[in-house]
C-alpha cells in the first residue's frame, strides 16, 4: 500500500507525463485586399505614335537590302504580308529579300511575323524561290542562298513545287 501511495503522490507532482499547452502567440491575421485594389493599372499613356514610313516602299527596300527601311516600315505599322500590286508576281516582301539574295532583311521580316509559306501569284514560296536552280550562280550566291534557304526552314517553310 506504501508503494501505491507514493505512486499516486509520484503522479500527482509530475502531473502524469502530461505537459500544458503553451499559450498561443498573438499573431496577427495578413489583410487581404480584393485583387482590384493590389494591382493597381498603369497610368494611362499615350497610345505608340506610329513614324511615317519612309519613301522607298518595302518591297524595294527588302530587294536592295535596306534593313533599316525595311525596320522603319515595321515601326510604322506596314502589313509584312500584302503582296506589292505593282509587280505582276505579287511578291511580298520576304519573296523579295529572299530573290535579292538578302539574309537579314529575311531574318528581320521572319523574326516580325511575315508568312513564311506565302505564296506569290505563280504560286511559289520563298523557299521555292531560294531553290531554284541557277546554273549561272557563282559559288558564293549558292552559299547566300543555301544560307537563306536554312533560315526559311527553321522557320517552317515548306517549299510548294514539292507539296
Amino acid at each position: 500500500m506504501k508503494k501505491l501511495l507514493s505512486l499516486i503522490v509520484a503522479f500527482a507532482a509530475v502531473g502524469c507525463g502530461r505537459e500544458t499547452a503553451p499559450e498561443p502567440l498573438a499573431v496577427e491575421s495578413p489583410i487581404v485586399k480584393p485583387v482590384a485594389e493590389v494591382v493597381q493599372p498603369d497610368p494611362p499613356t499615350e497610345p505608340p505614335k506610329l513614324i511615317a514610313p519612309p519613301a522607298i516602299s518595302i518591297w524595294d527596300a527588302a530587294r536592295a537590302g535596306d534593313v533599316g527601311a525595311v525596320r522603319e516600315h515595321i515601326a510604322s505599322g506596314t502589313q509584312l504580308n500584302e503582296p506589292d500590286e505593282t509587280n505582276p508576281l505579287k511578291q511580298t516582301p520576304l519573296h523579295c529579300a529572299v530573290e535579292s539574295g538578302h539574309k537579314a532583311v529575311a531574318e528581320l521580316l521572319l523574326a516580325e511575323g511575315a508568312e513564311v509559306n506565302a505564296k506569290r501569284a505563280d504560286g511559289l514560296t520563298a523557299l521555292d524561290i531560294v531553290l531554284k536552280a541557277d546554273p549561272e550562280a557563282s559559288d558564293e550566291v549558292r552559299a547566300v542562298r543555301k544560307a537563306i534557304a536554312s533560315v526559311l526552314v527553321r522557320n517552317g517553310a515548306t517549299a510548294a513545287k514539292h507539296k
